[in-house]
């Protein structure tokens, strides 16, 4: 009978493998998913991230009999207010110090050899070339090429202007209405099961805050402590690179090297005195992260054994990308939560399907 099952769940594994493929294979449908994914799923997860950042502040306004209207108002507002000033205070830093770091790439390509013989490509071309008709042929694709890129840069920007809308929509009325959603959520299940329905969302609820919050504790410890460690071994564009170590770190485990890939670009460049200097850097980061940083901001939070938690990462990152590298973790613990109250239903329908 046990073999019987488990040639069945194979089977079934492999049915559902092979419609996944097929389904894959259809232009159509690939196209639809990419969609939903990029202009509903992607969206809705930045504007579930932003409002588990300014829930806190809401709260706070709340708490002083503010109406949730007024309270999510002002909670946003705020939040615009404080994002303003830093794009206008260190908006033009970060252009120049990303200009300087792509000065440094192509001095970096030019040492290498990537850029050798460009000139004597040059000087072998000229006496060749028919020079009216090259002038005809470059008007007419430098004009298509820049029709097709303001056009792309339209599209572009009419997407990221959706995007940001949609997201600031989405915050404004989980703040608002965050309480109704909840109610809304349980009541959709039947009686039975409304008080486990109930305590499920509210554990999930608090879990992603104590999360999102934690983890933004800890980018932010991190990136501190390496824009330190730049300022102190002569890094270039300190500041810069520890920002991306800031976006980064909200990856858990991984995140934190891939930002290391660009200063130890940069280090190779300057020498193996700064490769070596980075590289006792990022170990003391690393080591400090892990002893003392983690446990001391998010405890035991996740309850997630740090090997379970490498897998997930890694794996969702190899099949979806960053961003499934990103919710993956939180995931995880919901559905964790889910079974700690649903667990006997769950196995009920095993049972039933196994009959």
């Amino acid at each position: 009978m046990h073999k019987k099952n488990v040639i069945t769940y194979l089977i079934i594994f492999n049915l559902l493998t092979i419609l996944i493929i097929l389904l894959s294979k259809i232009a159509i449908l690939k196209n639809f998913f990419k969609v939903i994914f990029s202009i509903v799923i992607i969206p809705i997860i930045f504007g579930l991230f932003l409002f588990y950042i300014l829930k806190p502040l809401n709260k706070i306004f709340i708490k002083k009999k503010i109406k949730n209207g007024k309270a999510a108002s002002l909670t946003l507002l705020i939040f615009f207010f404080i994002a303003s000033g830093i794009i206008k205070y260190f908006g033009d830093y970060f252009i120049e110090q990303f200009t300087n770091l792509k000065i440094i790439f192509l001095n970096i390509m030019k040492e290498k050899g990537t850029l050798y013989g460009v000139d004597d490509i040059v000087k072998g071309d000229l006496l060749k070339l028919d020079y009216y008709n090259k002038f005809l042929g470059d008007i007419q694709k430098y004009s298509m090429i820049l029709f097709s890129s303001l056009r792309g840069i339209f599209d572009k920007g009419m997407q990221l202007f959706s995007d940001v809308l949609l997201i600031i929509l989405i915050v404004f009325y989980l703040l608002k209405d965050e309480d109704k959603i909840k109610e809304n959520i349980v009541n959709v299940f039947p009686r039975k099961y409304k008080d486990r329905v109930s305590d499920f969302v509210e554990e999930s609820d608090e879990a992603l805050s104590l999360y999102i919050i934690g983890q933004a504790k800890v980018a932010f410890s991190l990136a501190l402590m390496v824009y330190v460690g730049y300022r102190f071994i002569g890094m270039t564009s300190p500041l810069l690179l520890a920002s991306i170590t800031f976006v980064l770190a909200f990856i858990p485990f991984i995140g934190f090297f891939i930002s290391m890939i660009i200063p130890y670009i940069i280090a190779i460049a300057l020498g193996w005195h700064m490769v070596i200097k980075l590289s006792v850097l990022v170990i003391i980061a690393q080591t400090l992260k892990g002893r003392l940083i983690v446990p001391l901001i998010m405890g035991k939070t996740m309850n997630i054994h740090p090997i379970t938690d490498i897998f997930l990462v890694v794996g969702a990152a190899s099949l979806v990308g960053p961003i499934g590298a990103f919710v993956i973790v939180p995931l995880y613990v919901i559905i964790k939560i889910f079974f700690k109250y649903f667990n006997k239903e769950v196995e009920e329908k095993i049972k039933e399907f196994k009959e």
